[in-house]
């Protein structure tokens, strides 16, 4: 989907679901984005961890 297309699909979306819904998945999305990196420090930091007590 090109620029020129998604405003209007945005905004058509926004007529059609509500802006509180809108707003809702939006920031679950952004939320989404965190916690895979909040889970990739996690397994990072259990690796470290686990060979610094070999």
């Amino acid at each position: 989907m090109t620029e020129s297309q998604l405003f209007p699909a945005l905004v058509e979306v926004i007529a059609n679901v509500g802006f509180p819904i809108f707003i809702s998945v939006v920031l679950l999305h952004r939320m989404e984005n965190k916690l895979d990196a909040v889970v990739s420090a996690l397994n990072e930091l259990t690796t470290v961890t686990a060979r610094s007590q070999k």
